[in-house]
């Protein structure tokens, strides 16, 4: 029997994180007796989840990336859907991390557990084919974009639309000044500020981190070279992060200062006057913060080559998606190189971006909505526990919707700034690189590679990656598939 009170949710990344934990919100002002259990970030944590693995294991992009994996993370989701069996939870909700998520879903589901998805798998770019085994696995689909309820319901998949959280916590308006006050840009970086901030943004998870650094450090040798006076800054999402990006900047650009804040990521991005920045949930967080942006993006070669195949978009960015045409330039693999990204983040540098920031501000208007609270509401019909005297007789339609952000006027509202204090991590020209560092570049021999596959069979079959290369091409192709001191935290 399930047990009437308890949530099951999954997430395997920080924007997965951010999403789960205004969901929970939203589920306790409806059931406060609610406990949840699963796999969760600080901030799911921190909203009362009973988190039984860490999120950051499941942290990892690209195929070849997922591969070199595959064995821990398969294990982790063993473990983690024997024990939402056991627990039986009244519903559960996987929050994006589709090749994660969507097996245990289907092993819930089959077992008579209510499942909704959280962020649709990105089966309208790639993939199509997974669209049966979406159906197979959840109850419901809850959908961020707006053009994707309309592609399911053309499955005749159930989707209900409830936007990005972020959308809501972040303000239409954006004070740059007050940004730079409240997480201390002046008091804490390590040079001093004299012309432009560009905040350097490669991303949350390890593996696209040591990829994506060491193109923005050789990128910022080439621009110090043409903007004397330019500062870099970056975030990270914890302490860890912050000293894996430390360490890297240090063996490729160690004459060039990086001042790494810890938290307070949006007060960071929003002190910027460019952001050059990993393709994810970061470039649309960005344009909510309305910063102009270059998005860059680069896997392995094996992955790419993957990719290539199955890919039917030729945009990549959440903001280019959502205007339908290219508003932010992407650097995508091959175009994904130091003199490319200098040149754009030069061409930005001294622009003003009127255009590109009204833009992001007409966006931000569309899909800004109650996020949380819808994706609450339908979580708990699912469940069969949202008491129906408590639903508004306005709750709008999908389509009412629609005609409502055509001429929309939307509150502002501050975002939740956290935690109080501080905590910045300097690089500075002089300083020692970390002994020991992870190598920045590694790969696996064929033996290697063969073994994982071998043990990944074992623990659950799935079609060969052989066959995968050596299927028809799916759709459309794309086009592409500071000053010397000691760090201080």
């Amino acid at each position: 029997m399930a047990q009437a009170h308890l949530y099951g949710l999954i997430a395997g990344e920080a924007s997965g994180d951010t999403l789960g934990a205004g969901l929970m919100k939203a589920i306790l002002r409806h059931d406060p007796e609610a406990k949840f259990i699963g796999i969760g970030g600080p901030k799911m944590i921190a909203q009362g989840l009973d988190s039984r693995f860490k999120m950051e294991e499941l942290s990892v992009m690209g195929i070849f990336e997922v591969l070199s994996h595959a064995v821990p993370i398969l294990r982790i989701r063993a473990k983690i859907t024997k024990l939402l069996l056991k627990e039986r939870p009244v519903v559960f909700i996987g929050i994006d991390s589709p090749d994660f998520n969507l097996t245990v879903e289907r092993r819930l589901k089959a077992a008579g557990i209510p499942t909704v998805h959280y962020v649709s798998p990105s089966v309208w770019a790639w993939r199509e084919g997974r669209m049966d085994k979406i159906k197979r696995s959840c109850d419901e689909v809850l959908a961020l974009l707006p053009f994707e309820k309309d592609f399911y319901e053309r499955h005749s998949m159930p989707c209900t639309y409830v936007g990005h959280t972020l959308a809501a916590q972040i303000p239409q308006e954006i004070d740059q000044n007050l940004a730079r006050e409240r997480c201390g840009l002046y008091k804490n970086c390590v040079e001093v500020i004299e012309g432009k901030v560009l905040a350097v943004l490669p991303g949350s998870r390890q593996g696209i981190i040591k990829r994506m650094l060491p193109l923005y450090a050789k990128t910022a040798r080439l621009l110090r070279e043409k903007i004397k006076d330019l500062t870099f800054i970056s975030v990270a999402p914890n302490h860890d992060i912050a000293v894996m990006i430390k360490d890297i900047w240090l063996e490729h650009a160690p004459e060039i200062s990086l001042t790494v804040f810890v938290g307070k990521g949006q007060d960071v991005i929003a002190s910027a006057d460019v952001c050059l920045l990993t393709c994810g949930t970061i470039a649309f967080e960005t344009m909510l913060l309305k910063r102009p942006m270059v998005v860059a993006y680069k896997v392995s070669k094996f992955s790419a080559a993957i990719a290539k195949r199955l890919l039917k978009v030729d945009k990549y960015s959440l903001p280019n998606l959502l205007a339908q045409r290219e508003i932010v330039k992407e650097l995508i693999q091959d175009d994904c190189t130091p003199i490319n990204m200098c040149a754009e983040c030069i061409r930005l540098l001294t622009s003003d971006n009127l255009l590109m920031k009204k833009e992001f501000a007409t966006i931000h208007e569309r899909i800004r909505t109650n996020t949380d609270e819808l994706a609450a509401r339908a979580v708990l019909r699912r469940a069969g526990t949202l008491d129906p005297d408590k639903e508004e007789q306005s709750s709008e339609t999908y389509q009412d919707f629609l005609h409502r952000t055509t001429s929309a006027v939307v509150a502002h509202k501050e975002p939740v700034l956290g935690d109080i204090s501080t905590k910045v991590l300097d690089t500075a020209k002089g300083t020692k690189a970390k002994e020991g560092a992870v190598p920045l570049e590694h790969g696996l021999d064929d033996a290697t590679v063969a073994e994982l596959k071998r043990e990944a069979q074992a623990e659950e079959p799935k079609i060969s990656l052989d066959a995968v290369l050596t299927s028809p091409a799916g759709g459309k192709k794309s086009k592409r598939p500071g000053r010397p001191r000691k760090a201080k935290v």
